[in-house]
């Protein structure tokens, strides 16, 4: 048992402290998440029940601010580190300071990657900023009206109801004519894009990711990601072998996300054949050298850790199965070169036994599992 809950039923023996006291926890929900949101907490005891723990039992507006509450009966003196989550459907961010609960009231808002904790609710800690994104679409519908919706299960219509945002805006970028609209966030919401005339017609099957630019190019039939103008960008390919409806791919670095948003990461729907394999593609890829965990997944419960840190220098292959993931190497120029393999410490190998390798061949180069 914790020394502070020791303590805490001490003195309360004595009368100095009453297990009956009220704990106000109030969150300014900032998230892009809606309002389907929970708290949870851990350390001396679960004060709100297992995960994903307790919905708000009201909502208060406080100098301008709204506020999820959350009340605590008891449980006087316990350290506890709440987690505010959406409701376990993927995104959570915790409050890793903690709260001993010897205070009526507490107060919390996030944005959904961080956290401002303050004690005066007049003087709001609620400015996080916001990372500024534009959607560049390089429109070759030939539809009088182009118009983008985006929707996310645990997010707001970023561009609001359907058929979401008319495309008026126009800019020139090396040549070419795009539209644009602002696409900002905090480089955590991956949205479904559906782009449509509001007539009928429409075209879906990218995902991106709020708060950041993005390129795309749409005609009446289709939608793809494009490069980024004068930004070097590579591919990856996965081979399939999983059986599962969805594919999905996670990126982090430590413990944030990464490129491609939060849980469950970017969904790959493109597909292309290289040398009778079909691929699931994920297209134009920023080149980054931080290297990336990687976390092939289903969003049902299934997932598949990519084993060891690749930077996207090059394109990348992988074959995933439900009982691992190994990278291979696919080369679409001459089978003339010679296959190299190094230790990962750049050592040559001349005969490679189990491990994880680099290998080279030709211009390609890509760490291998044997």
């Amino acid at each position: 048992m914790k020394k502070s809950l020791l303590l805490s039923l001490a003195l309360g023996a004595m009368g100095l402290v009453s297990n009956a006291a009220t704990h106000n926890i109030y969150v300014a929900n900032l998230t892009d998440w809606g309002t389907d949101v929970a708290l949870y907490a851990w350390g001396d005891s679960e004060i709100f029940g297992g995960w994903p723990g307790a919905t708000p039992s009201a909502q208060e507006t406080i100098a301008g601010v709204t506020y999820d509450k959350f009340v605590v009966e008891g449980h006087d003196g316990e350290t506890v580190y709440p987690i505010f989550n959406n409701n376990n459907r993927g995104q959570q961010v915790d409050f890793n300071d903690g709260i001993v609960l010897n205070e009526e009231n507490y107060y919390f808002a996030t944005n959904g990657i961080t956290y401002h904790q303050y004690s005066d609710p007049t003087k709001p800690d609620t400015d996080f900023g916001e990372l500024d994104g534009t959607l560049y679409v390089l429109d070759k519908t030939g539809w009088d009206t182009t118009y983008v919706y985006a929707w996310e299960n645990a997010a707001s219509e970023i561009f609001g109801g359907w058929p979401g945002t008319a495309l008026t805006q126009s800019v020139e970028i090396e040549g070419e004519t795009y539209k644009k609209v602002p696409f900002p966030g905090n480089k955590t919401i991956t949205y479904n894009l559906i782009f449509n005339n509001n007539a009928g017609t429409q075209v879906e099957g990218i995902s991106a990711i709020a708060g950041k630019d993005t390129y795309v190019e749409v005609t009446a039939t289709e939608c793809k990601i494009i490069p980024t103008p004068g930004v070097k960008t590579y591919n990856i390919y996965i081979d399939d072998q999983t059986g599962w409806n969805e594919l999905y791919l996670y990126a982090y670095v430590g413990a944030s996300s990464s490129i491609f948003g939060s849980w469950p990461g970017v969904h790959v729907n493109d597909s292309e054949t290289i040398n009778g394999i079909e691929y699931k593609v994920i297209r134009n890829v920023e080149a980054t050298e931080v290297a990336q965990n990687l976390i092939i997944n289903n969003n049902a419960g299934e997932q598949i850790d990519v084993e060891g840190a690749w930077p996207i220098e090059s394109d990348l292959f992988f074959t995933a199965t439900k009982n691992g993931v190994s990278s291979s190497l696919n080369v679409v120029e001459s089978d003339d070169f010679e296959t190299e393999y190094y230790t990962l410490q750049g050592v040559r190998v001349a005969t490679p036994t189990e491990g994880l390798y680099i290998v080279r061949k030709g211009s390609k180069v890509m760490k291998v599992i044997k």
